[in-house]
């Protein structure tokens, strides 16, 4: 299997995760029609709609590095609250999902959401990926 095949792979694998999971938390889900479209999926609940990109990220030294962006070979397209409210972040190890407004990436860069301390015992700055395990997000 070629590269950006496991890439669409995963990105199945983590949409419909996604979509399972609020869909049991009694949201409703609309998926866009097309490629072309900034956001994976629409979620709605009591009256309130959310675009939400997903993206499928592997845990690497007790963390997960988050880029508010997707790339491919000719170009990168960065997301904002102009074209997504959340990104639904699923870790395959685990199983979990974290919803991150994207409000919370600075100036548009990338943030890493901990999972295990770190081995320097730093605990300034650091942000809990378990800060955001809670579909709250999503209702206001």
């Amino acid at each position: 299997m070629n590269w950006m095949a496991l890439t669409k792979k995963k990105g199945a694998i983590a949409e419909t995760k996604v979509l399972a999971y609020l869909t049991e938390r009694d949201f409703n889900v609309s998926v866009p029609w097309g490629e072309d479209i900034r956001y994976d999926l629409v979620s709605e609940k009591n009256g309130v709609f959310k675009r939400v990109q997903v993206k499928y990220i592997t845990p690497k030294n007790g963390r997960l590095d988050i880029f508010p962006r997707s790339a491919n070979n000719w170009n990168t397209i960065k997301y904002t609250s102009k074209n997504i409210d959340v990104m639904a972040i699923y870790n395959p190890k685990s199983g979990r999902i974290y919803f991150i407004p994207i409000t919370v990436f600075p100036d548009n860069s990338k943030i890493n959401l901990r999972l295990l301390p770190c081995k320097n015992n730093q605990e300034k700055n650091i942000i809990w990926a378990s800060e955001f395990e809670d579909t709250d997000i999503l209702e206001k």
